[in-house]
């Protein structure tokens, strides 16, 4: 490598300079190296995004939903660039593969030469801001149309004069009780302002669903102006930064469960309350699902232990909450499946000592598994049997509509005779959560109709096919019952 000038850390590897240098061999992430300029790597026949990178390894991310083209221990070439700009060509040996996520990745160990990572990251900025020259400043604006750009600023208007309100009012309040008081009198004059500027926004995105180039315009011009305006709020910051690498993840939702004030300041907890609003449905959809629980509990016949199954568990408070009766109506085994182990871990610690509490009529069992796994229920189904009751209520909501049809006909035929399946899907309709979702926080979800939910069941033999919604509206419910 030439003369060593002195060994440096990431955080002066950035302002390195050129100099010619050696550096600790971590592992960088590469969002954090290159921005928002995508690397890609070529490896075999292949092409992965590119996650992180060192010396002499990397990390590709790998589909889900597909099998990864390689196995550990194959040497192939790797090939690392930017758009056509390649700032690594050689070969690696794939010695680890990480398929227990929801985004699997693949580590590689590069066996000829090694990453210039200083010079990609003055390769990434060149490229960057010739991208950002080329783009202008104004960049797709012109695909936002003036009704949207009015609903947005509109909206930041909203919350700006809301944070001056707070600011002029609650300056001199005494103690935190005074101040939540005070919170709760603004809570009853703008939730309805809030609900109106959303319906408003979703009548204005709606036909941007079928036009990708449009939607990006306005998710971008959405995010930069507006979203910074939510950051306050701690389910807005959550949702939008996704700390386990997904939206609405368990502490999203132990966020609606809790419905508490959140925030170190009046704005903060008001904006907070906003975010409430929209992800009411979240504790809507989970008490249906509890409600289903009892109704199997006491209506069907049996001293034989009922056997339940959650499928993308998350905190799966509704079990929690079911191993609270007094007294189950009879022995319940429930068996909670995630991709997410910090998920699971939680709804453990919360439902196991209700169990141990019950007098051996419950049992709780976790199954962590990859989100290949979780798609794949006859192979996951052979590690826990057939069940009298399976429950999903938010997988679906990521999943394109031939593939949730299959999940849902897969999951069907691991019920008992006479059990339930029962799934819940977001609601597309013109009072949806879509924008603030989606716009505002980043989290993208497959909405259904009626009709397409109804598809899910096609050519199933199910003794009862019943579509029902949540008391928000937000969600569908599609109960099966197998013959």
């Amino acid at each position: 490598m030439g003369r060593v000038d002195r060994i440096v850390s990431y955080e002066e590897l950035k302002g390195s300079n050129g100099r010619r240098i050696f550096y600790r061999p971590e592992r960088y992430p590469v969002d954090r190296l290159f921005g928002r300029l995508s690397a890609l790597a070529e490896v075999g026949d292949s092409v992965h995004p590119l996650l992180d990178l060192s010396l002499s390894g990397i990390s590709v991310a790998t589909s889900p939903m597909d099998e990864p083209a390689f196995r550990p221990g194959d040497e192939l070439p790797v090939r690392l660039r930017f758009g056509d700009r390649t700032f690594y060509d050689g070969r690696g040996r794939v010695c680890r593969m990480d398929l227990q996520s929801l985004r699997p990745k693949v580590a590689i160990h590069l066996t000829q030469g090694f990453v210039d990572i200083p010079g990609s990251i003055g390769l990434s900025r060149e490229l960057a801001l010739r991208e950002a020259i080329a783009n202008g400043i104004g960049a797709g604006r012109g695909q936002v149309s003036a009704e949207y750009r009015a609903l947005i600023a509109d909206t930041t208007h909203f919350l700006r004069q809301l944070r001056s309100i707070l600011a002029e009012h609650l300056d001199g309040a005494d103690g935190q009780e005074q101040r939540d008081a005070a919170i709760a009198t603004c809570e009853r004059g703008i939730l309805q302002e809030w609900r109106n500027l959303w319906h408003r926004a979703n009548e204005l995105v709606t036909p941007l669903e079928d036009q990708p180039e449009a939607k990006l315009a306005a998710k971008r011009f959405t995010e930069s102006v507006l979203t910074p305006e939510f950051m306050d709020g701690a389910i807005w910051r959550r949702s939008y930064e996704k700390p386990l690498g997904y939206p609405g993840d368990f502490e999203v939702m132990n966020y609606v469960y809790r419905w508490r004030p959140e925030g170190t300041d009046a704005f903060g907890r008001l904006v907070h309350r906003l975010g409430l609003e929209v992800g009411e449905f979240i504790a809507s959809r989970m008490v249906g699902i509890q409600q289903a629980i009892a109704r199997e509990l006491n209506s069907r016949p049996g001293s034989e232990p009922l056997s339940i199954v959650n499928l993308g568990a998350g905190p799966a408070q509704e079990v929690a909450n079911t191993l609270q009766m007094p007294k189950l109506p009879r022995p319940v085994d429930f068996a909670l499946v995630d991709q997410d182990l910090s998920a699971l871990s939680y709804a453990y610690a919360q439902a196991y000592p209700r169990a141990l509490q019950s007098g051996g009529m419950a049992t709780v069992r976790c199954l962590h598994v990859s989100f290949t796994e979780l798609l794949r229920s006859g192979t996951l189904f052979k590690r826990l049997g057939q069940a009298d009751m399976i429950y999903s209520i938010g997988l679906l909501d990521y999943l394109a509509q031939r593939r949730a049809k299959r999940l849902v006909a897969d999951l069907f035929e691991q019920l008992k005779p006479g059990g339930l399946l029962m799934v819940a899907n977001m609601r597309k309709w013109s009072g949806s959560i879509m924008w603030p979702l989606e716009y505002v926080a980043d989290w993208s979800l497959v909405y259904r109709t009626e009709n397409e939910m109804r598809d899910l069941a096609e050519g199933l033999d199910a003794a009862s096919v019943e579509i029902t919604t949540d008391e928000t509206r937000q969600a569908y419910f599609l109960s099966l019952r197998r013959r």
